[in-house]
């Protein structure tokens, strides 16, 4: 996630981590989501390569949730609302194996 996304989410409120921070760049997808889930977080994510990893998976991934919203053609500020506008819309309910777009 752009650091400027992040920047703009935390400014609404929003309790935000990134890869660098968690000091996991570098995982695998799984890695990740798997990280995820220990913490108990929903995934934010650009990459695609997520919702194939969870939809098609031969084993059972699960996860504590992904907001996958696509980067391409919008402004740090629209991609900024979108998200916020999807955190408070299911803000208040467990997004546990669920997939979101934003």
């Amino acid at each position: 996630m752009w650091i400027p996304v992040v920047e703009g989410l935390r400014r609404r409120g929003w309790e935000v981590t990134t890869t660098l921070e968690e000091e996991t760049l570098g995982y695998t997808d799984t890695e990740h989501l798997q990280y995820a889930a220990e913490q108990n977080w929903t995934l934010l994510t650009f990459d695609d390569d997520f919702l194939s990893l969870v939809e098609t998976s031969l084993s059972d991934i699960n996860h504590e949730g992904i907001i996958f919203i696509s980067q391409h053609g919008h402004t740090i500020g629209e991609l900024v609302q979108r998200i916020d506008r999807a955190l408070l819309e299911y803000k208040d309910r467990t997004l546990t194996n669920e997939i979101i777009f934003a």
